[in-house]
C-alpha cells in the first residue's frame, strides 16, 4: 500500500489548526458561535465532545488496522485524520465548557476518563501492530497502571480536573501514538529518524508524568507534601 507522508501531515495540520483557531479565536470572540453550542448542547456539550474520544477511539484504531491489512489507503488515511480530530478535541471540550458556562465536576472527570479510553488502547494496539514491538509494552503497561489508579482516586483528595502535568502527559501520549503508527507505513522515516529510540524516550517521559500525576492525587501528597510545599513557599 502506498501512502504519502506529506499528504497525511498536510491534512492533519489543517485539522489541528482549524480546531485550535476555533478554540482560541472564534469561540471566545463570537457570541453567535457560543449560542450555537448552547442551542445544540445535546450533541455539542463538553460531555458529548469528551464522549467522542471515549467511544470513538477504539473503533478508529480498528479502522486504521483494517485499512492497513486490506491495503486500502483511503481507509487508513481517514482513520489517521479522525484520530487527529479526536485528539485535538481534547482542547475543544474545555473551551466550550468555560465559554458556555457548562463547567461541572462530572465533566472534568469525564474529560480525563475519555483520554484514558482514547489513548491507552491505541498505545497497546500499536505495540502489536503493524509490527510487534515488545520493548514498548513495558512502559505502556506501567503507564496504564498509573493512569487507571489515578483515575480511580481522582477527585477524592485533589481537584477532579487535569492539572498541567496530566495535560502534558496526555499531549506526549498522543504524539507518541502517532509515531508508533509509523511502523509498517513509513519504514524509511521510521529508520531515518530513529523513531524506535524517540518513541521509547517519549514513553518513559509519559511514564514519569503518569507516576507524578497519580502521586499528586493521593491523600498523602495532598495532606502532607502539598501542605509542606505551600508552607515552604
Amino acid at each position: 500500500m502506498s501512502m504519502n507522508f506529506w499528504l497525511e501531515i498536510s491534512v492533519s495540520l489543517v485539522i489541528i489548526s482549524a480546531v485550535i483557531i476555533l478554540c482560541y479565536w472564534i469561540i471566545p470572540r463570537n457570541i453567535s458561535v457560543i449560542e450555537f453550542f448552547i442551542e445544540n448542547k445535546r450533541f455539542l456539550s463538553p460531555n458529548c465532545i469528551s464522549n467522542w474520544r471515549k467511544y470513538l477511539g477504539i473503533p478508529t484504531v480498528l479502522l486504521f488496522i483494517y485499512g492497513l491489512k486490506s491495503q486500502n489507503s483511503l481507509i487508513a488515511y481517514s482513520a489517521v485524520w479522525i484520530f487527529m480530530f479526536l485528539a485535538i478535541s481534547d482542547l475543544l471540550d474545555g473551551v466550550v465548557a468555560r465559554n458556555c458556562n457548562m463547567c461541572s465536576i462530572e465533566g472534568a472527570k469525564l474529560d480525563a476518563q475519555a483520554d484514558k479510553w482514547f489513548d491507552l488502547p491505541a498505545m497497546f494496539a500499536f505495540s502489536f501492530f503493524p509490527t510487534f514491538e515488545p520493548i514498548y509494552l513495558i512502559p505502556v503497561s506501567f503507564i496504564a497502571v498509573f493512569d487507571i489508579i489515578g483515575q480511580f482516586i481522582r477527585g477524592r483528595n485533589s481537584p477532579p480536573e487535569a492539572g498541567i502535568i496530566g495535560k502534558a502527559k496526555t499531549t506526549i501520549k498522543f504524539i507518541t501514538i502517532y509515531m508508533m503508527s509509523f511502523t509498517g507505513r513509513y519504514p524509511e522515516i521510521y529508520d531515518t529518524l530513529k523513531l524506535e529510540t524517540v518513541i521509547l524516550i517519549f514513553l518513559f517521559l509519559a511514564l514519569l508524568l503518569a507516576g507524578l500525576s497519580m502521586g499528586m492525587k493521593t491523600k498523602w501528597y495532598n495532606e502532607y507534601l502539598r501542605k509542606y510545599l505551600h508552607d515552604y513557599q
